[in-house]
């Protein structure tokens, strides 16, 4: 936008000089301390050629190696002598007093220039033919001239010697500034830095809230309002789009909004909204939102991001196959904060038995088979879980197997610790919580794990047969708890089983069923007995074989003696075992 430069030739006999801005220079100078950040003149600026009516405000910065430059241009009704004499160079008079179509009404805006502590503050302004400068050396005098050129719109310009580093951080700060008290302006503001920025860029946008669940509208308010995992959400308060306060605060339980209102006002001091009867107001229609309206909202979107959540957990394995195992949904997934953005205010909506029943059929929780649940189905589905809520990372082995029991499994998320709350039970992975070993058919194995198993099994025999069998499986499957153990014991081979299911010791089998035993075929020790067996395969069964006896069971206390008879025998007939082995296998 072009401007009347600063230098422009003053009309010759109409020069005030000398004059005083208030017979109050005391409270001048208060008023221009109580702005403790500088920057702030912009806000009054901006929001003065708004209220002129402007559609266009530049802001201009400038450095010529010695001085900075500010130049606030806009387009708007400008001024004639007497809005200057009467009210521009008047405290506390404003021409916007009860007009709700204008911000400012405390008329002492313009003083915020000198809390920058220019050494220059000069206004351009004019109307209906009228033209006018305004120098001020200092808040305490000024100089006007009329101006033989005729102008439009006023520009206010702040001199300032300073370094070029110091305009720099200035000209960084500036955006900064009229950014956070501008960015829903309802004009456009460009902001330049000369010999830096090839053209101005536009700093406002349009009013609103970046993910807004909610929006509402009525004559002079306009409000939006979203969902917040914050326990202080956000929220912003604007008249015309000028922001009056920002700030963190729980107004409404996970509820994060900005409201513009032309009714609102700022505080004497700027820096916060006027909590007046029309605040009230919209406060009131903010609460009856968050009861009424919301409340559906959340359900709506719940349910659709549930419905993503399921369906990418049901996308990892195929329809009637047995899953391998597939990650879930990484933290950092955006369907996953969508939902924990959303946990506060659901947490608060169904504060209270009633008012969770009242909403127990909203399909809002995933499942790992791919469909949405509601409260009371988690709730009927505990007493096929064992009235545990189980969830996992992804699909796997044993949460197909609990769903094909009619259990209902969860993805991991932030529903888990509502769930477990609401209903009173204990959250469970399933994946930890029970084991499914892989079984390997003894044809599948390799030559030298098959000879080691067969004589495993003939040294078992020998030794009193502790074992239902023994047989080679995976325990390293995708999802699994036990997959570093060297072997596990089961009732039934490769069947769904607690993890943490602890029988009493295979030495003290006596009037007890007898369990399988089952080898982990791919670990390193295991791998190293079958190497160990070609060579010494009593040695090799033996010690494989001993291990497993420390460790396949419990001892109960009263049974500690008995028990360590019966080790010292199996020991023994182990031993004897394994020594005829090798003898043979060394002949």
């Amino acid at each position: 936008m072009s401007a009347e430069p600063g230098s422009g030739a003053p009309a010759s006999g109409r020069r005030s000089s000398g004059g005083a801005v208030s017979s109050v220079p005391g409270l001048v100078r208060d008023l221009v301390s109580q702005f403790d950040r500088p920057l702030d003149f912009y806000r009054e600026l901006i929001q003065n050629a708004i209220d002129a009516s402007t559609n266009r405000i530049d802001v201009v910065l400038s450095h010529d190696g010695e001085r900075g430059l500010i130049r606030v241009m806009d387009d708007g009704e400008g001024m004639d002598e007497r809005i200057i004499d009467d009210y521009l160079l008047v405290l506390f008079r404003s021409t916007k007093e009860g007009d709700f179509t204008k911000i400012g009404k405390f008329g002492i805006g313009f003083v915020s220039v000198f809390a920058l502590q220019p050494q220059l503050v000069r206004v351009l302004t004019g109307k209906a033919g009228e033209s006018w400068r305004l120098d001020f050396p200092s808040y305490q005098r000024y100089e006007k001239y009329r101006m033989s050129q005729p102008r439009d719109g006023t520009v206010v310009e702040l001199h300032k010697a300073m370094t070029r580093e110091e305009f720099d951080r200035l000209a960084e700060e500036s955006a900064k500034t009229i950014r956070y008290w501008c960015k829903h302006s309802e004009c456009r503001i460009y902001f330049q830095v000369s010999g830096r920025d090839p053209e101005p860029r536009l700093l406002t946008e349009p009013f609103g809230l970046e993910d807004a669940s909610l929006t509402f509208r009525e004559e002079g308010t306009d409000v939006a309002l979203g969902f917040s995992e914050e326990a202080k959400p956000f929220y912003g308060f604007y008249n015309r789009g000028l922001t009056l306060k920002e700030g963190q605060e729980a107004h409404f339980p996970g509820v994060r909004f900005k409201a513009k209102s032309r009714y609102l006002e700022h505080t004497l001091t700027r820096d916060n909204v006027m909590l007046d009867e029309n605040y009230q107001k919209l406060m009131g229609i903010l609460k009856r939102l968050t009861a009424e309206q919301l409340p559906e909202r959340l359900r709506v979107e719940l349910g659709d991001l549930s419905g993503k959540l399921a369906a990418l957990s049901a996308a990892a394995a195929a329809p009637g196959d047995i899953p391998a195992g597939a990650p879930a949904p990484s933290p950092a997934d955006p369907l996953l904060e969508a939902w924990k953005r959303r946990v506060p205010y659901l947490q608060w909506l169904y504060l209270g038995t009633l008012a969770r029943w009242k909403r127990s059929d909203w399909k809002i929780f995933p499942t790992l088979s791919g469909r949405t649940v509601s409260l009371r189905e988690v709730r009927d589905a505990l007493s096929r879980s064992g009235g545990r809520l189980f969830y996992d990372a992804g699909p796997n082995r044993i949460t197909w197997a609990l769903e094909c029991k009619g259990a209902l499994v969860l993805p991991a998320g932030p529903w888990i610790d509502c769930l477990s709350h609401w209903l009173k039970v204990p959250a469970a992975q399933a994946s930890q919580e029970f084991i499914q070993p892989e079984v390997a058919k003894d044809a599948a194995l390799p030559a030298p794990f098959k000879a080691f198993l067969d004589t495993l099994r003939w040294m078992d025999a020998q030794s009193g047969a502790k074992y239902r069998g023994i047989a080679a499986a995976d325990l390293a499957y995708a999802g699994s708890s036990v997959g570093s153990r060297v072997f596990v014991i089961q009732k039934e081979p490769g069947l769904l089983s607690p993890a943490r299911e602890q029988p009493v010791s295979s030495l003290l089998w006596f009037r007890r069923p007898k369990r399988w035993a089952l080898l982990h075929a791919g670990h390193p020790a295991v791998e190293k007995f079958v190497r160990l067996h070609s060579g010494r395969p009593g040695l090799a069964a033996f010690l494989c074989l001993k291990m497993m006896h420390l460790h396949d069971g419990e001892v109960p206390p009263d049974q500690e003696s008995e028990y360590t008879n019966l080790a010292e025998k199996m020991e023994a007939r182990l031993l004897g075992a394994a020594l005829k082995l090798d003898a043979k296998a060394a002949r």
